[in-house]
């Protein structure tokens, strides 16, 4: 590929060795997930209110004015990049705003692990490296994000042998993207659940039930993940979508760390899909609270449940694709900013920005949580940064909002 290389926006991975669409024809073939990304982000449009083609500066104003109006207004969407939420929680301070990513749902699954009882993860870089046996829990990774198993196997790797690999699936069928090279073995869970099927497969490791009251396929990957030098679980907490799903991570974690006692494993928890998990960092940072948040007479607070049906306008915020539009949000309100390929249907106001990594620069947090990468534009664009039409509505805001 000879074509100019950029920092994907369009899934956590943020890969940046593909070719820039712009200038080559190749993005398919290198990644499904960036060509549908790209694709997604190409229409153009201009700003519009009610329905009506109208000049930015106005639709800015009308958007401060439908904000000072709101007395329980909530901004959400969020996919963007690091400046994009920093303007928002700002914004957010100032008018007294709730503040959710649309895919908190995901997020907190995890979240409520590391809260419960604490988390062992690793990198990107390290589990390339270092990893015999890799086991995907849950769902087809590579649906979400397909350069996965080419980001953990193509290269070969420096602390084992690349021949000694192995790539276990459990509660999951068979993966879309298969790395090359390497069989993926499905365990036979004895029909058990996922649930159950993690429980049995703990009780085999920590030698709590004898291995031949336990399904085959479990007893064996227990012995396998006794005996490996270096293990990884990996999963994408947007797969686990069924109740109690925080309860299977947390019971995975707890897996890591019986395994830990005697051998060495880690976990990979795929996010940062729609800017999910660089909204959740902002939020950390500035606030010490991750998502949900709520702002409220000059003061901040987490609000892991909270209750949307008193909303009456919602900021919805999306340069980036990938994000579904909530289906309570329907009868509420809704300013939007965005690229233009992405506005939501009925929106009152709508402001497009442009997309960092692509027409904008801008850093986004990269799935493992450990790299933030700065993504610089890569084309010119017609509209500002969703950053900067954020700062423009909050200058227009006759104080207090």
């Amino acid at each position: 590929m000879n074509a100019p290389h950029f920092v994907c926006p369009f899934c956590g991975l943020l890969c940046d060795d593909l070719p820039f669409p712009g200038t080559s024809g190749l993005l398919q073939t290198a990644c499904p997930k960036a060509a549908e990304g790209w694709a997604a982000i190409r229409a153009t449009g201009d700003a519009r209110v009610d329905g009506v083609a109208v000049a930015e500066a106005a639709a800015v104003r009308a958007a401060s004015a439908a904000l000072a109006k709101a007395r329980r207004p909530l901004i959400g969407g969020l996919a963007g990049d690091v400046q994009m939420m920093r303007a928002a929680l700002a914004l957010a301070d100032r008018c007294g705003a709730r503040v959710v990513h649309a895919n908190q749902a995901a997020a907190q699954r995890n979240l409520f692990a590391l809260q419960s009882r604490g988390a062992v993860a690793t990198t990107l870089a390290e589990a390339r490296q270092r990893a015999d046996l890799v086991v995907v829990v849950g769902g087809d990774v590579t649906r979400r994000f397909p350069r996965i198993m080419e980001r953990l196997f193509a290269p070969a790797p420096v602390f084992v042998d690349a021949a000694q690999r192995r790539l276990a699936l459990l509660g999951v069928d068979a993966l879309e993207y298969a790395p090359a090279g390497v069989s993926a073995e499905r365990v036979d869970c004895g029909g058990l659940d996922l649930f159950d099927a993690v429980g049995a497969l703990r009780a085999c490791c920590e030698d709590r039930i004898d291995a031949r009251m336990a399904p085959a396929g479990l007893a064996a990957l227990a012995e396998r993940m006794q005996s490996c030098r270096y293990g990884l679980l990996l999963w994408a907490a947007g797969d686990l979508d069924f109740a109690g799903a925080d309860l299977l991570v947390e019971q995975l974690q707890q897996l890591l760390q019986d395994l830990n006692r005697e051998t060495r494993w880690a976990a990979l928890p795929l996010a940062g899909s729609g800017g999910d998990l660089t909204a959740n960092a902002v939020a950390a940072w500035q606030t010490g609270f991750a998502l949900p948040l709520e702002f409220r007479d000059g003061e901040v607070a987490g609000d892991a449940f909270p209750d949307y049906s008193d909303v009456d306008l919602l900021l919805w915020l999306a340069v980036l694709p990938g994000l579904t539009f909530p289906d309570w949000a329907r009868d509420v309100p809704v300013v939007a900013i965005g690229a233009p390929g992405l506005a939501p249907p009925g929106a009152r106001v709508f402001i497009p920005a442009a997309v960092p990594g692509v027409e904008a620069a801008g850093h986004l947090v990269r799935t493992d949580g450990v790299v933030t990468l700065y993504a610089p534009a890569q084309t010119a664009s017609a509209h500002p940064a969703a950053a900067t039409q954020l700062e423009r509505i909050a200058a227009a805001l006759e104080p207090p909002c």
